[in-house]
């Protein structure tokens, strides 16, 4: 019996009660009308709601006197492939007029059911596959148009899918794409040559189940039927996944189905091939079904005969799309990696620009911390030099000499103090044995600040510091200096110790005294400086200018520890 809808046209159906009992039999839906308006408006309504592309071609019977009425309608309104037209009479006609629309005239009394059946039959599949042709022309040009249009690489893989499973009737569909095993971004596989390339999944449909699948990589192996596809290149058609042939190389991986219900069974995969033959991934789809819209309920055994199996169009036209989705994938691709190099660019930029401002300030407080220092040793001293250097003139002009040459014993001794000082200030600026390396550097710093203080002082050192660069060495320097100063001025410490290790990929200081302390949290609060010395924000910018990272403890009465690692 065909499926087709026929629609019957007759002034007297008492006439054809034969012809109308084989057509009942010959067709699963009839309907009869007795006058053209009704016809008409029955096809409208009917064409309103059904598509010749998912019902086939509407079949109409029409008695001879009615065929001058419809034809100009059917020509009109009608495409050729969307209907069948056959007139037909009780009584032979010498002529029938010129229907250019026309299939067959069928005399009722001469009828040879047999066949009229089978010509039926073979019009009707060849305008079904036409019109399916046509249907698939005009939507992968439509596809076509939409991929090269979509810029996020996401949506695009969504359309791809939704396409496949479209164009195919397919119940369910996946793409994995090729990527580098160690950096993991999107490859291709050239020349069959897919060592370190790994087949990551990116997006699956299901119009049957609701499932959401998380991606995951697998490695490319012929074990696999995606894999397998893949590495040959071709297409893979199967008609049953759990009825392969024992001499094939792939097998079909059960374990979804297992863990969800889904019975896998017509499976077609096809290679994402660009223009050069590079595959990039591999679109697999499962289970054609009879019907496009229908849902399968993997529970009912009879839903299952809505699945059969792929065909040769099915595989051309899905090869068709594969390669055009490849050469827009590509692009694609190529157009995030260029917007991403642009956007990192920008944020570079943003970042050297914010880095200038932090060394442009950076400079500045050195240049404070300079001034502040000569402004609170030497100059102060200098000052109380003079002032010293006037009392001892005085007490000579008062015939005092006693008490003169006491005061040049004390002018003398702070001129040696002054001078100690600014070598100390000058040494700080550009320390000589800075040369020598870091550690050398640390070691005569150390030996200057305990030599200063009176406090105990422990250095630990590990590692080879002769390949630090200069500007990272001086840097440290600068961080060591400032936070001795702060322990001097500020923690009322007795015992310090620095820790300093060179390693393979970085460099770590590590800073602890047994001083005073400080609460963490009020001092944040109060953007306080560190110890009430250099602050903690100056000191963090200085580390974060070498791409470093800053950590602080501190606690009253429980002394400050300072870490510092900069990478190599």
């Amino acid at each position: 019996m065909l499926s087709e809808n026929v629609f019957f046209l007759s002034s007297s159906s008492s006439v054809y009660d034969n012809f109308i009992g084989f057509l009942k039999n010959t067709f699963y839906k009839f309907t009869i009308i007795n006058d053209s308006t009704t016809l008409i408006n029955s096809l409208e309504n009917y064409l309103s709601k059904y598509s010749p592309v998912d019902t086939g071609p509407l079949i109409m019977f029409v008695e001879y006197p009615f065929l001058a009425e419809m034809s100009p309608y059917l020509n009109n309104n009608l495409d050729n492939l969307s209907y069948v037209l056959i007139g037909f009479d009780s009584e032979d006609q010498s002529s029938i007029g010129n229907f250019g629309n026309i299939f067959d005239f069928v005399n009722t009394g001469k009828l040879n059911e047999k066949f009229l059946t089978n010509k039926l039959s073979n019009e009707i599949h060849n305008r079904k596959s036409i019109t399916q042709l046509k249907y698939e022309v005009r939507e992968f040009y439509e596809i076509g148009k939409s991929l090269s249009s979509e810029k996020d690489t996401v949506k695009l893989l969504e359309m791809i899918i939704a396409s496949s499973i479209k164009l195919t009737s397919s119940d369910a569909g996946t793409i994995y794409l090729v990527i580098d095993k160690n950096s993991y971004n999107w490859t291709s596989i050239k020349d069959q040559n897919y060592k370190d390339k790994l087949l990551k999944f990116v997006i699956s449909r299901n119009t049957s189940i609701d499932i959401d699948l998380e991606t995951f990589t697998s490695p490319i192996t012929k074990d696999s039927i995606f894999g397998y596809s893949v590495i040959t290149g071709k297409p893979l058609r199967i008609d049953d996944a759990y009825k392969l042939d024992s001499t094939v190389e792939y097998h079909h991986n059960n374990s979804f189905d297992l863990r969800t219900g889904y019975v896998t069974r017509s499976i077609l995969t096809i290679p994402m091939k660009d223009h050069e033959n590079n595959i990039l991934g591999v679109i697999q789809l499962i289970n054609k079904k009879k019907n496009e819209n229908e849902k399968i309920d993997y529970k009912n055994e009879a839903s299952l005969s809505n699945i059969i199996t792929y065909d040769f169009s099915d595989e051309h036209i899905m090869s068709s799309l594969a390669g055009q989705a490849a050469v827009v994938l590509e692009n694609n691709l190529l157009y995030s990696n260029m917007k991403l190099l642009l956007d990192n660019l920008k944020k570079q930029n943003a970042e050297l620009d914010i880095l200038s401002k932090r060394i442009l300030k950076a400079h500045e407080e050195e240049r404070k911390r300079i001034a502040r220092e000569i402004h609170d040793g030497p100059a102060q001293a200098v000052v109380n030099l003079s002032l010293k250097l006037e009392l001892a003139k005085k007490y000579l002009q008062n015939d005092m000499p006693e008490e003169g040459f006491k005061e040049l014993n004390f002018l003398n001794a702070s001129i040696k103090s002054t001078s100690k000082e600014i070598r100390t200030i000058l040494y700080d600026l550009k320390p000589s044995y800075l040369d020598d390396g870091l550690v050398k550097a640390l070691e005569n710093r150390l030996a200057m600040f305990k030599e200063s203080t009176g406090l105990n002082v422990n250095f630990i050192v590990s590692g080879d510091d002769s390949t630090i660069e200069y500007y990272i060495v001086y840097s440290l320097y600068r961080m060591v200096q400032e936070t001795l100063t702060n322990i001097q001025k500020h923690a009322k410490a007795t015992n310090v110790i620095v820790d300093f290790r060179v390693y393979g990929n970085g460099i770590s200081i590590h800073i602890t005294d047994d001083g005073v302390g400080f609460d963490m949290e009020t001092q944040s609060k109060k953007h306080q400086t560190l110890n009430g010395g250099f602050g903690l924000a100056g000191l963090k910018e200085r580390v974060e200018l070498l791409k470093g990272r800053f950590d602080i403890n501190s606690a009253p009465a429980q002394g400050t520890s300072i870490m510092i690692y900069i990478p190599m």
